[in-house]
């Protein structure tokens, strides 16, 4: 009986909890959206807030302790500057957006800047996944928990012969019946 309230616990729990993987996407679908979206609104850092974002929701989904909520957060903020470069990509080709005009820029700098954008949207998407971790997550220990059971007795023995003077069932070996105290034969 034991396993199985430990299971319903864990099941309940599991319920309420999604997949490493299904929240990841599911961040990476919110960051690359908001990313584009901030972008194309031409916000400052719009696609280190869509990957903030993304690893908020993905944690937030994972609804586990932090370490997982923040790696979850992690890979949206590795994955997100593809997703968004493939969505601006997609936008452009289809002719729904047109980039501004931008000012002929040295290729060191453009690199310098791309790295430092992507590495700022890793550290944005993990801090997202920490902070959904530290805002949403299980009690500590709730997977382990096992739901109290109220204490049940174990079964009366089986009456195999009944008090010469009362006639309450008994056990073979008893001496003293429990009920009345009246010494029982041998």
């Amino acid at each position: 009986m034991s396993s199985l309230n430990s299971s319903l616990v864990v099941s309940s729990l599991s319920a309420r909890r999604t997949g490493m993987g299904i929240s990841v996407l599911a961040g990476l679908i919110v960051a690359g959206i908001v990313g584009v979206i901030l972008d194309v609104t031409e916000v400052p850092a719009g696609s280190i807030a869509g990957a903030f974002v993304g690893g908020l929701i993905a944690a937030w989904l994972l609804f586990t302790q932090r370490g997982r909520a923040t790696v979850a957060g992690l890979l949206v903020g590795i994955f997100s500057f593809p997703i968004q470069l493939a969505i601006f990509m997609a936008l452009i080709s289809s002719g729904l957006y047109a980039p501004p005009p931008v000012p002929e820029i040295p290729e060191s700098t453009l690199l310098a800047a791309l790295a430092a954008a992507i590495v700022m949207q890793v550290i944005a998407g993990a801090v997202g996944g920490l902070l959904g971790g530290i805002l949403h997550h299980p009690a500590l220990g709730a997977l382990a928990v096992e739901t109290p059971r109220p204490y049940m007795p174990p079964p009366p023995p089986r009456a195999e012969k009944y008090c010469i003077q009362c006639g309450a069932g008994l056990a073979k070996e008893t001496l003293v019946c429990p009920a009345c105290g009246a010494r029982q034969p041998q």
